[in-house]
């Protein structure tokens, strides 16, 4: 178990140096070109209107932070090696998201940002050396499938301009509302279920580019859930768990 523990850990390590990576060359082409147009500003008038609108589509990358119950813990403790235990693990998932952007000028480097959406998630926790009716105990995987209306209400700090692109910090609160059905399964008592509302804290860090007819900004955004999810069913999966809460990193693309 601490192995797997430790496994998840670096696996998030590699997730956010590969997003990072991603970020560094979107953002190295556009500033390769602008060395050579370094006389030409693009938009020039761009930040002295007081309201901007756009789009976004973003792949994150979620899964679900878990803790265990005192069934868990009690059914580790019958076995000191562990070799024969139930163990229960979140795996990171892909999903999708895409909506609108609502930007306030708020000051010179603050904006408001009112984003709305809709996005498409599947949560994955495995769980391993589980009884099964026939007398076998198996690996199995308990994946609950979101689609969510998100309303993200974001404070954006913005660096100094430097010809055509800048650096930008972004933070805030993102509510959203779960549309489907929110069971890992038809019958809960055979899997697991989850809330419907949620409140996340999130915050990341982008560039503004400017080109001729639009601003393209990628941005890297973490987002962490704050309302426990988890709902408890008679399921013997449920039981194994006492807190959900929704953790995602995201690659964003904006076109404002």
């Amino acid at each position: 178990m601490a192995f797997s523990y430790i496994w998840h850990k670096l696996y998030l390590h590699r997730t956010k140096i590969t997003l990072f990576v991603l970020l560094a060359i979107l953002v190295a082409a556009p500033a390769a070109q602008a060395q050579k147009k370094i006389n030409t500003l693009n938009k020039a008038d761009y930040d002295n209107k007081p309201i901007h609108y756009g789009f976004y589509l973003a792949a994150p990358l979620t899964r679900y932070s878990i803790q265990h119950s005192q069934e868990y813990a009690d059914q580790l403790a019958t076995d000191p090696s562990g070799g024969g235990v139930i163990t229960v693990n979140a795996k990171f998932s892909p999903g999708f998201y895409t909506g609108l952007v609502l930007n306030v000028r708020l000051a010179d480097y603050l904006d408001a940002r009112f984003v709305p959406g809709v996005g498409f998630y599947s949560r994955k926790i495995e769980f391993t050396n589980m009884p099964q009716e026939t007398g076998e105990v198996q690996t199995v995987d308990k994946t609950i499938s979101s689609t969510m209306v998100e309303l993200p209400l974001l404070l954006k700090y913005k660096a100094k301009r430097r010809s055509n692109a800048r650096m930008y910090l972004v933070g805030g609160i993102k509510p959203g509302i779960d549309l489907g059905s929110g069971k890992s399964d038809e019958n809960p008592d055979k899997g697991l279920a989850v809330e419907k509302f949620d409140l996340a804290l999130e915050y990341g860090f982008g560039v503004d580019m400017f080109y001729p007819f639009f601003k393209f900004a990628p941005e890297i955004r973490f987002s962490h859930g704050l309302i426990n999810q988890h709902k408890l069913t008679q399921s013997e999966y449920s039981r194994l768990l006492q807190k959900q809460t929704n953790h995602n990193i995201s690659l964003i693309l904006f076109f404002e």
